[in-house]
């Protein structure tokens, strides 16, 4: 009986009665033997239907009422919840408008009696109900859409992550939820004008459409944030698939968006966060999505985070700092400490790396790792970054007023910081105004300063330069290093990260690469400073290496200015 609806060609809309009458499906077919587009099958129960619904394609469910020892407004909830988008219309001998109303209520979408039937009504009622339910699809679909990009909103999301999780343990199934944002976007708004940013939110959220599957979900949750929730077997190694859809992502999104005939290279941050393993709650999974997020932007560029745990210790271990950062730069609760450079040929000290500390006056001596990463993220890096140059300049002209001379004095310049567009100004103005040595002023660029914006930062150091002020090159193997850049650049050193020099006689690779970055920097004609030195073996290996210059604990470790001031040699 059933499986002649396999064999039925497209053009058919296909009606399913379930009822276990024989006489009441002879009846609609004979209503039906003059339309030949509707086809009309029939099965017993709503059980077998169940079943048939999977197998096959069905337009219409007629189901009649008083034939089932269950309540019809339980087999009607049973039926829609099953197959939303399948009219289902109520079949009763006897139908009243308020009984009518009452099978609507538990998601029928039209009802009819017995007693009225013939082939006008039942014709105009399928009618009425197919365009029904295409229209409450519609309204859904508009419901759960977003209003700009091609992918699901806020709540469409919220419901399908509690749905799926509801059901993760029972089905044995895993899950992974991936947010996405883009970098200083609210600046990209303000210098381009909100229709760009529109155009660029609308790119985006195609391109991440392009990057999962058709059965993943994909929302818009915030301006410029999306979501992705990947629904897998236990099976299935969780994971390996998430970083796979993080590297696509990644380069995905990292091509420049095209806005207003203009292209902008805009950085995004991802998080991702597992369940049930790193939790089975919204609000709790949600929450630590973030947090990876907010870690991978500390990272340069497009890159991502995998919730990992204790991200939340790190979290609360700066709580309420974040706060009370402006407050500490007016208080000048900040101070400089100097960690000496020692030149590897005649022993002595020829300069010094200033790094910033926190007094704060309850928690005592914050380190910068605690609190640089949230000035990176909110902006006060600038103001800091200037204090940090003025103070920089006084110790400047205190050893020289003391007649102490000191080659190089290294101050650290975020990529953040390169985003004031009154960077090289304001520097000028404070060099004028605290009448600094620029001579022996030398900034630190990390290598994702430089790569941040390579045309707007070389335009600055050259701008710098000709108030000679030199540069070097920090953490120099981690990150970006293009050597046909190093030569457009007036950078004058490299300091090889202590990454590296922590593993010489350790790995044979490290040591490679060590060598390899000496010899680079003197075919270069540049100085080469290695940073975190511990031990002797590793002095040794830079001495024979022919390094130049170190800093790190197994001279000294960061002292404060009178400290540094009274290591170094007294004028004659």
């Amino acid at each position: 009986m059933c499986s002649a609806l396999q064999q039925l060609p497209d053009k058919h809309k296909m009606i399913l009665l379930i009822d276990s009458r024989q006489e009441n499906h002879n009846r609609l077919k004979s209503i039906l033997e003059e339309y030949p587009l509707y086809q009309l099958t029939r099965c017993n129960d709503h059980v077998e239907a169940m079943m048939l619904l999977q197998q096959s394609s069905i337009d219409f469910i007629l189901l009649s009422c008083n034939d089932s020892p269950l309540p019809c407004s339980t087999l009607i909830s049973d039926l829609h919840q099953f197959r939303p988008h399948i009219p289902l219309i109520a079949l009763s001998p006897h139908m009243t408008e308020r009984q009518g109303q009452a099978l609507i209520a538990a998601n029928a979408t039209d009802f009819l009696s017995n007693e009225t039937l013939n082939a006008e009504i039942f014709l105009r009622t399928l009618r009425h109900a197919e365009l029904t339910v295409k229209q409450n699809t519609e309204i859904q679909l508009l419901r759960h859409s977003d209003t700009l990009a091609p992918v699901g909103n806020r709540q469409f999301f919220y419901l399908t992550l509690l749905h799926k999780l509801n059901s993760l343990v029972q089905q044995g199934r895993q899950l992974a939820l991936v947010t996405v944002d883009l970098d200083h976007f609210r600046k990209f708004n303000t210098r381009y004008g909100f229709s760009s940013g529109d155009e660029v939110v609308l790119e985006m959220g195609k391109r991440i459409q392009n990057c999962v599957s058709s059965d993943e979900v994909v929302a818009r949750i915030g301006n410029d944030e999306f979501a992705i929730i990947l629904d897998l077997p236990g099976t299935d190694s969780l994971l390996d698939t998430v970083k796979a859809l993080l590297s696509k992502l990644i380069t995905t999104l990292k091509s420049p968006y095209a806005h207003n005939l203009s292209h902008t290279q805009i950085d995004c941050s991802i998080g991702a966060v597992l369940a049930p393993e790193h939790g089975s709650e919204v609000d709790l999974l949600t929450k630590r999505s973030s947090m990876a997020r907010m870690q991978a932007k500390q990272i340069h560029g497009c890159s991502y985070s995998i919730y990992r745990p204790g991200m939340e210790l790190s979290n609360d271990k700066t709580a309420g700092l974040e706060s009370e950062i402006m407050t500490a730069l007016r208080a000048e609760q900040f101070v400089l400490f100097y960690q000496p450079r020692i030149d590897l040929r005649s022993g002595k000290i020829v300069g010094a790396e200033a790094l910033i500390r926190w007094q704060h006056p309850t928690r005592g001596m914050i380190m910068p790792g605690d609190f640089i990463p949230l000035c990176e993220r909110n902006g006060l890096i600038v103001p800091i970054g200037y204090w940090t140059i003025r103070q920089a300049g006084l110790h400047l002209k205190e050893l020289k007023e003391a007649g102490i001379h000191i080659d190089r004095l290294g101050v650290n310049l975020s990529f953040r910081q390169f985003k004031d567009d009154m960077l090289v100004d304001t520097i000028k103005r404070i060099i004028k105004q605290e009448d600094i040595d620029t001579s022996v002023l030398e900034f630190e660029l990390t290598e994702s300063a430089i790569f941040n914006d390579e045309n707007h930062v070389r335009e600055c150091l050259d701008s710098l330069a000709e108030e000679g002020i030199t540069f070097s090159l920090d953490d120099f193997g981690t990150g970006y290093s293009s050597f046909s850049l190093l030569h457009k650049l007036p950078i004058s050193a490299l300091k090889i990260d202590r990454s590296f020099v922590s593993h010489l006689h350790e790995s044979s690779e490290a040591e490679e690469i060590v060598h390899s970055i000496i010899s680079l920097a003197h075919n270069m004609k540049l100085t080469v400073v290695a940073e975190g030195v511990e031990t002797r073996e590793q002095l040794d290996f830079l001495i024979q290496d022919n390094c130049d210059q170190i800093q790190g604990y197994f001279y000294s470790p960061p002292v404060s200015f009178n400290d540094f001031k009274r290591m170094l040699p007294k004028p004659n």
